[in-house]
Formats: C-alpha cells, sequence, structure tokens
C-alpha cells in the first residue's frame, strides 16, 4: 500500500488523481464537506493526502485553522509547496501515521473536527480501531468526526445490478478494506451518529450503471453524462438512495 500510494505521489503530484480515480466524485464530495466547516473551525485531516481538501478549505475559510497528516513524506512535500506557492497562513503539515499511537501525542491541543476521506479503508484490520481510538483523543468534547468513507453493502448492490447487465464487477483494490456497516456499530462507544449523508448515489448510480453500460471500451469518467449527473447532485437532485459505496458520516464524540 505504501508502495502504491508513493508511485500516486510521484506520478500525479498535486493532481486530484493522486488521491481520487473518480474527479467528478471528488468534485461532487467537496461540494457537501465545504457546508459542514464554519469558518473558524479548528480541522484536521487525517489521511490528506496531496492535501488538496484542506487547502481548497483553506482558501475559503480564512478564519479556521486546517492541520493535515500522513504517512507518505512525498505527499506531505506536495502539500507543503503548494500551501507555500499560494501564501496560505492557516494550513499546516505534518508526516505521521493514522494506525499508531504517536498520532494523538503529536498535538498539544484538541480539534473541532477531524475529517478522514477513504482513510479507513486504507489501514487494515484491528489498525482501523487504533485510528478511530487516534480520533477520538484528538476530538475536543462534544468534537465532531466527519467520516468519509467507502461501505460494502451499496456496492455490494451495484455489483449485483452489473452482474446482470453482463458488466464487469467493481472489484475492491488490494490494499483496501471497504467497511460494513457494522462497523459503525463497533465504534458507538466512542461516537454517535448525528446524520447520514448520502451524497453519491444519483452520481454513482449513474456513472456506474448507465455510462459504464453504454460505453464501448473504458468508461470516461468525463463523460457528458456523467457531468449531467454532477450537476443534477449539485441543483438538489437526489432521487435514490443506497448505491453510493462512499457515504458521508457524522459523528458526535462521547466523552
Amino acid at each position: 500500500m505504501k508502495d502504491f500510494w508513493e508511485g500516486q505521489a510521484k506520478k500525479f503530484k498535486y493532481n486530484v488523481q493522486t488521491v481520487n480515480f473518480d474527479p467528478l466524485c471528488e468534485d461532487l464530495e467537496m461540494t457537501f464537506l465545504e457546508t459542514l466547516i464554519k469558518d473558524g473551525d479548528v480541522i484536521c485531516d487525517v489521511g490528506c493526502g496531496n492535501g488538496r481538501t484542506l487547502i481548497e478549505l483553506a482558501k475559503k475559510k480564512k478564519n479556521a485553522k486546517f492541520y493535515g497528516v500522513d504517512f507518505i513524506p512525498q505527499m506531505i512535500d506536495i502539500a507543503n509547496e503548494k500551501k507555500n506557492e499560494m501564501n496560505l497562513k492557516n494550513i499546516f503539515f505534518y508526516k505521521s501515521d493514522a494506525a499508531t499511537e504517536n498520532l494523538a501525542k503529536l498535538f498539544d491541543f484538541k480539534f473541532d473536527k477531524i475529517i478522514t476521506k477513504r482513510l479507513l479503508i486504507n489501514v487494515k484490520g484491528k489498525s482501523k480501531h487504533q485510528a478511530i481510538k487516534n480520533i477520538h483523543a484528538l476530538l475536543k468534547e462534544n468534537g465532531t468526526y466527519i467520516m468519509i468513507e467507502c461501505f460494502l453493502e451499496p456496492l455490494n448492490k451495484i455489483n449485483k445490478i452489473r452482474t446482470e447487465l453482463n458488466l464487469e464487477e467493481i472489484k475492491v483494490k488490494t490494499f483496501n478494506e471497504y467497511l460494513p456497516f457494522k462497523f459503525l456499530d463497533d465504534i458507538e462507544d466512542k461516537f454517535v451518529i448525528e446524520k447520514k449523508i448520502d451524497f453519491g448515489s444519483l452520481y454513482y448510480f449513474i456513472s456506474r450503471i448507465f455510462n459504464a453500460s453504454l460505453s464501448e471500451g473504458d468508461p470516461d469518467y468525463f463523460s457528458p453524462i456523467n457531468k449531467l449527473a454532477l450537476k443534477l447532485t449539485k441543483m438538489g437532485v437526489s432521487p435514490i438512495e443506497g448505491y453510493s459505496p462512499e457515504i458521508i458520516i457524522l459523528l458526535k464524540k462521547i466523552s
């Protein structure tokens, strides 16, 4: 896994494809994430990658403070280079591993909100629970954990339809472990669910079913039908749910 992400950093640098294979989905995700951050919050992105998310937020929320951590040195180098290039003073990046006890000791203050974007799916087995323990420890009392992760059950629903349409199954990459919904029950001693935001079902259903079925050869993420799905979702059109593996879940810290 480490080799893969080092390769992504070397190949794509600050490009969105360093951290997300689907640029339109990343765009959609940011549209919803921005509404969850107040101008004045102190935020940490655990597993920040090349820093794109925090840098975009820091540009718009100038009174907030943003801290990013990632275990790939090349990612942190790219993030710092871009931050300095843009002269952003409200954002800071550190090298650290989300799944070790060292993360909880990295800061001598607590955060209003902590974000993870596809972090837990890149952490294997019991290490997921160490990452959760660290996130809990770093949050203020009643702080919010913005979990943006991928879940198995919606992917299974999509794959069932794809199979019936003679489309290839979407396989989880070997270095990923998508979460079962039961994982949320396993952390209920530390967090209570405030809200689930199924922000991507319309886009995911259209891009992975309609676009995939109508395409000749490999489907294009930037196809017109995908762009239409993105536009409709941003307009607030959401006629279906339960088909996007990636979900935003707001979790309130339990003391």
